[in-house]
């Protein structure tokens, strides 16, 4: 007898509609498993078998054949443990099989214990996506993996525990509600954070900025001055994920079985970080860092001290958003929308100007600073040199005057949202250059102010469209239409601020 049961594999971000395929026929007792199953999946057989015992079923006594449709996709990971036990069910006889059964219009994911419980699964959201887009009823999963399969609308999302609950279910001896839809309600952290920050109130108006706009950021100086602090802090300032963003990164933290998060994600890698944990990789490949990082922020500290390698590998997706990574048996494409927050000391000590305590060679304080090469600092839009406070300056920042930083910066994001509504980004920071000269025209002074500043610093088009965008976001916390030559020259201080040996 044959049997088909609809499941779902995962490569990358995407869902592959994935078919268990049954037959049974007279012979010697063997179980086959075929369409590139890897290493896990070819153990399923020994685990699928000891369920069906210990559930009290009838394991068929003849040759098994499965096949996992596609066969030309490796399929990967434990979840087929489930759909496969209950296609042999199925073809033995021990299921009801046909056009109006439950079984034609479900998809099944899960593992199998020995006991023949259901264990959760690694995707499940992904996987619910894809039974949504192939138009299912229902998915029937694993209880555990309930929660974060009834974050989608549109499918009934049923939770089992035990494989004999399931042919109860499929038999209709026994009858299982759906789970209610789940929504996580997205939060932003205590601004509160930012209090810390004494006596420095340039770097309160360089973070300010930041946030509105989505810019990357440079923080510049010895230990002790904050950047970790001020970096931290940055996160409590840009506004709570809409409902899509979480979303998004509910899909990749699920892809690789992290905790799905509420509000913007704040990733901070040791700087002895390889390429590939930072960008993705891996058989099968899985998401890096800046991925992780997806509409939050990438902190990383100490930036020389990060590989060569590392660095080099940001540039794409500072610039693209997302991240391609090809194999030879797979491709795969992750967004990266994040907001690129680094820190570095100016020497190997730390303490370089003040030659007090410096103890480093001219040669070595610019060997350190070069580790950060040019085509990257062209992608970062503010850079901030931090400079310890005096005592008197050491005076707790009031929570009025967080709470009217905070007004000013929602404001700023409220005249984006209106502006591109109709395009597909939200901040200045992702004005494409096309639309540069719509989103960022100049006056006579303006123009003039860019060309010298254009000649005299010998900036790149890159650069260039980098300080209109940071000028653009500084109008808009000054709530102007029109950018002024007073905004431009903030933002040229901001991207100059820093003097590299």
């Amino acid at each position: 007898m044959f049997c088909s049961i609809h499941t779902c594999s995962v490569s990358g971000m995407l869902g592959i509609p994935t078919l268990a395929e049954t037959t049974l026929y007279n012979g010697l007792p063997y179980f086959y498993l075929v369409g590139l199953p890897d290493n896990i999946v070819r153990e399923s057989k020994e685990r699928i078998r000891s369920a069906v015992h210990s559930s009290g079923l009838t394991f068929p006594s003849s040759r098994i054949t499965v096949n996992l449709a596609p066969a030309h996709l490796k399929k990967v990971g434990s979840g087929f443990d489930f759909p496969i036990a209950m296609s042999i069910l199925c073809a033995e006889g021990l299921l009801p099989y046909g056009p109006g059964s439950l079984l034609s219009h479900s998809l099944l994911i899960g593992e199998l214990s020995l006991n023949g419980e259901l264990r959760p699964v690694s995707g499940a959201l992904l996987m619910t996506r894809c039974a949504i887009q192939e138009k299912m009823d229902r998915i029937v999963l694993p209880a555990e993996n309930v929660p974060e399969a009834s974050m989608l609308s549109g499918i009934d999302v049923i939770g089992i525990h035990t494989l004999s609950e399931a042919v109860d279910y499929f038999c209709g001896r026994i009858q299982i509600p759906p789970a209610p839809h789940r929504r996580l309600s997205p939060c932003r952290y205590d601004i509160r954070s930012l209090s810390s920050l004494q006596g420095q109130p340039l770097t309160l108006r360089i973070l300010s900025i930041a946030a509105a706009g989505f810019h990357s950021l440079l923080l510049w100086g010895p230990p002790g001055t904050g950047k970790t602090m001020a970096a931290q802090g940055l996160l409590s300032l840009l506004p709570p994920p809409s409902s899509d963003e979480v979303l998004e990164t509910a899909f990749i933290y699920n892809s690789i079985n992290l905790p799905i998060l509420p509000h913007r994600p704040f990733r901070s890698p040791h700087h002895t970080v390889s390429p590939y944990a930072l960008i993705g990789g891996g058989v099968p490949i899985h998401p890096g860092e800046v991925s992780l990082a997806h509409h939050g922020i990438l902190f990383l500290d100490e930036l020389p001290e990060f590989s060569r390698s590392s660095l080099e590998a940001l540039r794409q997706p500072l610039e693209d958003l997302k991240v391609n990574i090809s194999r030879v048996q797979q491709s795969v494409s992750f967004p990266a929308d994040f907001l690129l927050v680094s820190s570095m000391n100016p020497c190997p000590c730390g303490f370089y100007p003040d030659r007090t305590r410096c103890t480093c060679s001219i040669s070595q304080v610019q060997n350190y600073q070069r580790r950060i090469r040019g085509p990257l600092l062209d992608r970062i839009d503010l850079e901030m040199k931090m400079d310890p406070p005096g005592y008197d300056a050491l005076v707790p920042v009031a929570e009025t005057d967080l709470t009217s930083l905070l007004s000013h910066i929602q404001q700023a994001h409220a005249l984006q949202s209106a502006r591109y509504a109709a395009l597909p980004f939200s901040y200045n920071s992702r004005i494409p250059p096309e639309l540069i000269d719509r989103f960022c025209p100049l006056d006579t002074d303006g123009q003039n102010l860019m060309r010298s500043a254009y000649e005299y610093y010998q900036l790149s088009v890159r650069s260039y469209h980098r300080i209109l965008k940071v000028a653009r976001t500084i109008a808009d916390l000054a709530g102007e239409d029109k950018i002024l030559t007073v905004h431009l020259q903030e933002a040229l201080q901001m991207r100059f601020s820093v003097q590299f040996q």
